[in-house]
């Protein structure tokens, strides 16, 4: 009977220890959502603390992690745990590099947690949407620049990044030809309110057939009388086929140049005879004397003179009155008769009066 009483003591003592065990790991064992970094696990734990979660999970923080609730806080069944990484973001930032910790997971959360908000057309090294590595990342920020762009027809004012005028336009989505011109080169630093202009060139080749004029070929005739022409053989046009490049600056022609030409029928040229003979009249004994009076009073009657102040001969021509009126070589050179005879025109064509000689024609009481 004792034997009995003794094996059901100890069988209900040990049915008590394991009904305690059980409350005990009920009680004790809790079930956490630990996110290290976002990414999120469920672990079970007997430690009441955080740290004790994150010591069980062999995670170690630096000074500049950071974990949520602190590594103090205690813990219950159903609490959660996030545990954030620091970096190291080494920024260059228009030229001047900084070095910054950040916890954030990506480059626009990391920018937007240190306070930097780069403007929209800013050029960043590294997408806003990519991620920071624990391991740290290197990136750079240059800022636009406020520039005034001529292009494809428009003009206006525009943020460009960049440090080159061909990397403005490049972040624009300006593609440039193989011939558009840009001022300021392309290789110009850019700075703010700087004007950069676009200019398309387009070059093309067209080819024509056009008619080609005839050049004329004078022969001098000493038997004609000076201004007399006759045509020996008249001219004939020929025809070529030409080849021009086209030059357009933003649609508008700036040159066309012939590149090659090939002539289908050849031009023939015009033969002329033009008469080189001076007109010289006959004149009677008093109109030779008004020629001589007016002679003396202009030359002292030198028919040869040349003093040197653009005036030749007896009647003192200057150089472009006797051409213009027939006269051939200098006045000085011709004869007395022959100076006569381009004096008489140029009086005719005066209407007959002496007006070219004012002050003699005065003195001698000349019609003018």
């Amino acid at each position: 009977m004792r034997t009995r009483l003794a094996v059901t003591t100890v069988s209900a003592v040990i049915v008590a220890a394991i009904v305690a065990g059980v409350l005990a790991f009920t009680v004790f064992n809790k079930t956490v959502t630990l996110s290290v970094d976002g990414k999120e696990t469920q672990v079970r734990t007997f430690g009441g603390t955080v740290g004790d979660v994150l010591d069980a999970e062999g995670i170690d923080l630096g000074e500049r992690d950071v974990v949520a609730p602190s590594v103090g806080s205690g813990i219950k069944d159903g609490t959660k745990v996030a545990v954030r990484y620091a970096r190291q973001l080494l920024l260059t930032v228009d030229g001047e590099a900084k070095t910054y910790w950040t916890t954030a997971l990506r480059v626009d959360e990391a920018l937007e947690q240190l306070g930097i908000r780069p403007h929209a057309a800013a050029e960043l090294s590294t997408s806003r949407s990519a991620s920071v590595p624990r391991d740290g990342l290197t990136m750079s920020i240059t800022s636009p620049h406020k520039i005034r762009l001529v292009a494809d027809g428009t003009r206006r004012t525009v943020f460009a990044a960049g440090d080159t005028v061909r990397e403005a336009l490049d972040g624009l989505g300006i593609t440039l030809g193989e011939h558009d011109e840009v001022t300021p080169k392309p290789s110009a630093t850019l700075t703010a309110g700087m004007r950069v202009r676009v200019v398309r060139i387009a070059k093309v080749v067209r080819t024509k057939t056009e008619d080609v004029a005839f050049k004329t070929k004078v022969r001098e005739d000493d038997d004609m009388a000076a201004g007399e022409t006759k045509v020996v053989r008249k001219g004939k046009k020929g025809s070529a086929r030409i080849t021009y490049e086209i030059v357009r600056a933003d649609g508008k022609v700036r040159s066309r140049k012939a590149i090659k030409t090939v002539v289908l029928v050849p031009a023939r040229a015009q033969v002329e005879r033009h008469g080189t003979k001076p007109d010289t009249p006959s004149l009677d004994a008093g109109d030779g004397s008004v020629w001589d009076r007016l002679a003396k009073c202009e030359s002292g009657g030198n028919w040869s003179i040349n003093t040197g102040n653009g005036y030749y001969g007896g009647l003192q021509f200057n150089l472009g009155t006797w051409r213009a009126y027939g006269g051939q070589g200098y006045p000085h050179e011709n004869t007395r008769e022959q100076q006569i005879a381009v004096a008489t025109k140029l009086r005719d064509a005066n209407g007959g009066g002496y007006g070219s000689w004012p002050h003699c024609a005065s003195q001698l009481g000349l019609p003018r």
